[in-house]
């Protein structure tokens, strides 16, 4: 833009005007309008060809061409969105006077600046919650600010955040679709949080927020905020002040909140639970909250996502939503009833906040219309309810004199189905107002009139064919037909010529259209005037529709757990202050709504004081990952208030859960799965309590199997000892099992498998004790892996894994509960001959493998072999490439015998088929090594 500014004296006019304007708005896109388009031009007719697809066009702008693209301003909000998503800011500029009356240049204003975080329009966002968001301090020290801009709603965290992580699961928490970060933060910070995919703002932070009409600025941010977090307020306030004026009507007081009173998930666990979208796909369909909401009206959604968002942690507050949910269960007429009333009601969060802004349409006013009406009808449903939970008894004792006089005054002024806006058809009612129905009747008289004109001009002339038509370009005129030109009086002027013929005026018509257009625009301004009347009656009455949708929202959640509990059979869980966490036939919410009903295998789940971890093994497919998914749903679906998917719950509020589970990397972080993983783990043992509950699945993968069971062995002790939370530990590592007597609260637990002749059957039932087998290749060969590398994988682990269990050397042989140095005496000495440990090996050079004299081919052949596996680099090699190495030896020594060497290969191809590794001789000794 610089470059293209500094040319701007050899632009024309028009684009002088674009250039200063576009100086406004540096940072975004200027939708620059003009007639029926808007256009964009330079780098931003660039940026939108590329994000929108439109065509690249040019347009003279004097010295050169410019490029431009355009988008039709009825169609504009549908191009926005997409910029929005894409996290553009978009500058709106129309022309503020009448081209046709202009002199010169058309003055031209930006009006609105619609950000990610601020747009507010029907079309521009779903009915989603979403949020602005402020972020002010430093290490140790942050503070934050939300403010949802479509509905006015707003918090101020009343605590210092120690990092950037813990303000990170708050913007994720919040559905932050912008935030704002000082401008002089470091380049890390502001990469953070574009690295979680939310636009970011640079703000400059500001003093006092600026003076609200009617009202103290003070009292946008509660006194509970900490001066960080105040500063975040303020910054918010500043920047919607700025980029949308009117938005800040619309604005509530922040309130106060505690991360300590809320269940803590962090953005791995919300992630790994697919609580809102699918890991994989980022999909919302098969996520949780798809599975769960049942409600009936937007505002509804909102705070059931809200709740899914951030659960309670005081089980006070959850019994009394869990009441609620039991009491539409048992008045199941009742709930049926206040669903269907529920029904007819439209988005009372909004629209409130849009007639705070002042910009209700005639369809947002007809839907403020029908919400009322169904309201108090919900009303009388619901008063003669007995035994009633807290939601209900505070919906029925809300004032309903302020809604009852709204809707008194709607039905009076707006007609069924009025206009967009005043001035674009009838938008009062006959008789709301005397003056506006007298300027109709002048009007209309004046229709009357026109028409006997028309026929009167017929008479008069002769001509049968003569009509009176209208247009925007030339207004009223008389259309005659070439045929009877000849006819035309002499006092018509002519106006226009057509193809059939010509158009004229006369005195008499100029003299009606003038008295007509003096008529629409006092009958408009008279509109607009009763417009802005009714909207600030309505405006009087915001506190008590905002009071209505917040009732309407819980009741609708209510409600809709209700219907959740009836239809797919969930339990009132037993709320328990002891630790205890109890599932009788539990199942996962999500894969039990998709499969066949009574298809999915309940499990029971026990966790307490000699159960705190469950260490789980089984193959792969078994369902451990389900379990520990279902466990960790069905704590989160009680803590927001909800029955869950079991045949009996007893549980106990947590404060935080962490997960981790499935493998991901980061490329663009340069970190790899591994990585990840112990990235997921840290944050768990390093911020869990006792009173959380930790899900580890496939603890230590990722590494060699040393490094990895050695961790894994360390985090649990970490966990069992030092942490104390509640844990579910998945792992292929069977060593781990010996765990079970040597930490007194981890219990071992196993998915069943049944083998019937080759063909493994999972039961996906939770067992007692631990299994000793991973059934890889079984797994490998149901997914379809070919029938060459089945075979050969099968004859492979026989020798690479062919003992028994009791056979297997574990990490804890010995006693000893030093990993590491356990794990060093599963390693060969380098310097100890491993045929024969007790001897030293003869290196001396003639001991070397050159033949000697005397010696038989088979000899000189052993020598050499011998001295080849003294040079072994062991630590180096993979098993699959000692076994070559073995094969190569076998070879050599059998030619050197000049016997038959034992195919391998055809012991690997044959046609048998195990279906695992076969067993050695008990009393046989463990070969050395790895």
């Amino acid at each position: 833009m610089a470059s293209v500014t500094a040319m701007a004296d050899g632009l024309t006019p028009m684009f002088q005007q674009y250039l200063e304007l576009r100086r406004q708005v540096p940072d975004a896109l200027l939708f620059f309008r003009l007639g029926d388009f808007y256009e964009l031009f330079f780098d931003d007719a660039h940026v939108v060809h590329k994000v929108l697809g439109l065509t690249l066009t040019g347009r003279d702008g004097g010295r050169e061409r410019v490029p431009m693209c355009g988008v039709p301003v009825h169609a504009a909000e549908g191009y926005i969105r997409t910029l929005l998503e894409h996290g553009y800011k978009v500058a709106i500029c129309e022309q503020v006077e009448d081209p046709k009356t202009a002199r010169g240049l058309v003055r031209r204003e930006i009006v609105r600046i619609i950000t990610p975080g601020t747009a507010v329009e029907e079309g521009l966002v779903d009915d989603g919650p979403g949020h602005l968001a402020a972020v002010y301090g430093r290490e140790g020290a942050y503070g934050v600010a939300f403010v949802d801009a479509t509905t006015g709603d707003g918090a101020v965290l009343a605590e210092r955040l120690p990092t950037l992580q813990a303000v990170a699961e708050e913007l994720i928490a919040f559905r932050t679709r912008e935030v704002l970060v000082p401008a002089a933060a470091p380049e890390g910070m502001q990469a953070f949080f574009a690295r979680l995919g939310v636009p970011v703002t640079p703000f400059d932070p500001p003093g006092a927020p600026e003076a609200r009409e009617g009202s103290d600025p003070a009292a946008f941010c509660p006194p509970e905020a900490p001066p960080p977090a105040r500063t975040a307020a303020e910054a918010l306030y500043a920047y919607v002040r700025r980029v949308y004026p009117a938005l800040v009507r619309a604005l509530r007081p922040l309130q106060a909140y505690r991360r300590d009173r809320t269940l803590v998930l962090d953005p791995y666990t919300r992630a790994n639970l697919e609580l809102f979208r699918r890991k994989r796909s980022g999909e919302a369909a098969g996520s949780l909250f798809q599975v769960i909401d049942w409600t009936e009206t937007p505002m509804g959604r909102r705070r059931l996502a809200r709740r899914l968002e951030r659960p309670l942690v005081d089980g006070a507050a959850i019994a009394e939503r869990l009441k609620a949910v039991a009491f539409f269960v048992r008045e199941g007429l009742l709930r049926h009833r206040v669903r269907e009333a529920l029904q007819a009601m439209y988005d009372l969060e909004r629209l409130t906040a849009r007639l705070a802004l002042g910009t209700p349409s005639g369809g947002d006013l007809a839907r403020l219309r029908e919400t009322l009406r169904a309201a108090l009808r919900l009303r009388a449903v619901l008063s003669s309810a007995e035994g009633a939970p807290m939601v209900v008894r505070a919906f029925l004792a809300a004032e309903a004199a302020p809604i009852e006089a709204a809707l008194e005054l709607l039905e009076r002024a707006l007609p069924d189905e009025p206009p967009a806006a005043p001035g674009e058809g009838r938008f009062f009612r006959p008789g709301y107002d005397a003056e506006l129905d007298r300027l109709r009747a002048v009007l209309e008289e004046g229709s009357a009139w026109l028409r006997r004109y028309e026929a009167e001009e017929r008479e008069r002339t002769g001509i049968r064919s003569l009509k009176v038509g209208y247009n925007k370009v030339f207004g009223y005129y008389i259309e005659v037909t070439k045929a009877n030109l000849d006819r035309v009086p002499p006092e018509y002027v002519r106006k226009q010529t057509i193809a059939g013929g010509e158009r004229y005026v006369t005195e008499a018509l100029r003299a009606w259209e003038e008295a007509e257009r003096e008529g629409v625009e006092r009958l408009e301004a008279r509109e607009r005037a009763l417009y802005a009347e009714l909207i600030g009656r309505l405006q009087a009455s915001g506190e008590a529709f905002r009071a209505l949708a917040d009732g309407l929202a819980e009741l609708d959640v209510a409600a809709a757990l209700a219907e959740l509990a009836v239809r797919r059979r969930y339990v009132e869980p037993v709320i328990r202050d002891d630790g205890r966490i109890v599932l009788r036939g539990s199942r996962h919410p999500v894969v039990e709504a998709v499969l066949p009903e009574g298809r999915f295998v309940k499990n029971d789940v026990v966790l307490d004081d000699r159960r705190r971890i469950l260490l789980i093994t089984g193959p792969n497919m078994a369902g451990k990952s389900t379990l520990m998914r279902q466990v960790a749903l069905a704590q989160i679906l009680f803590q927001i208030g909800s029955f869950v998917p079991a045949d009996a719950a007893e549980l106990t509020p947590v404060d935080r859960i962490f997960t981790r589970i499935g493998a991901a990397d980061d490329l663009v972080q340069g970190e790899s799965t591994f990585l990840v993983e112990m990235k997921e783990v840290r944050l768990a043992v390093t911020e869990a309590t006792p009173r959380s509950l930790i899900l580890i699945d496939e603890l230590g993968r990722g590494t060699s199997t040393e490094d990895g069971i050695a961790i894994a062995h360390a985090v649990i002790e970490y966990i069992h000892d030092v942490v104390g939370a509640k844990a579910l530990v998945s792992t292929h590592f069977h060593e781990l099992a010996a765990l079970e007597g040597r930490l007194s609260g981890l219990v071992n637990v196993h998915m069943g498998v049944e083998v019937e002749a080759e063909r493994i059957i999972f039961t996906y039932r939770l067992r007692p004790g631990a299994t000793s087998r991973s059934y890889g290749i079984a797994v490998a060969a149901r997914a379809g892996l070919p029938e060459r590398i089945i075979r050969r994988a099968e004859a492979l682990v026989r020798r690479y894994g062919g003992r028994t269990p009791e056979e297997q050397p574990t990490l804890f042989d010995g006693g000893g509960s030093t990993t590491v140095e356990t794990a060093k005496r599963m390693i060969p000495d380098e310097t100890t001959d491993r045929t024969s440990p007790a001897e030293p090996v003869d290196r001396t050079p003639a001991a070397a493998g050159a033949k000697q004299e005397g010696e038989s081919p088979a000899v000189a052949a052993a020598l050499r072999v011998a001295e080849a596996i003294r040079r072994l680099p062991l630590e180096r090699m993979t098993p699959l490439e000692a076994f070559d190495r073995l094969r190569e030896w076998q070879a050599e020594l059998g030619a050197a015998n000049k016997a038959p060497v034992a195919d391998a290969a055809a012991e690997s191809d044959g046609p048998k088929r195990s279906t695992g590794p076969e067993k050695t001789p008990k009393n046989a000794r463990p070969p050395a090594g790895r």
